[in-house]
């Protein structure tokens, strides 16, 4: 699959998924790491992601996307239907890698 992030680029964010603009907060791409060089705690956290949430997450991903919001990190995998979202409970949230979610508003 192709990657159509780009490294130092803002995207939009949408928190859990719910596209609305008291949901849309904004990240920073800082690095963009293929599956077989990622480090073992993430690739962990993705395992126990794709597990506890079978119905968000893809059982493959071809690319980590590590991000900045001002305060936190997120890490985005792909999802089931090839989008991205953020794994842990707590930042977690829709990328709007294409601005096709952000036309919704």
């Amino acid at each position: 699959m192709n990657i159509e992030i780009e490294i130092g680029k803002s995207y939009n964010v949408f928190d859990d998924g719910k596209i609305s603009k008291s949901r849309l907060y904004q990240v920073k791409v800082t690095e963009i790491v293929p599956f077989n060089e990622i480090d073992d705690d993430t690739l962990e956290q993705w395992k126990n992601e794709v597990n506890d949430c079978d119905w968000l997450y893809a059982t493959e991903t071809d690319f980590f996307i590590k991000t900045w919001n001002g305060a936190d990190t997120e890490t985005f995998v792909r999802t089931k239907n090839n989008g991205w979202f953020s794994m842990g409970f707590m930042c977690s949230g829709r990328l709007d890698f294409d601005g096709s979610l952000s036309n919704l508003l």
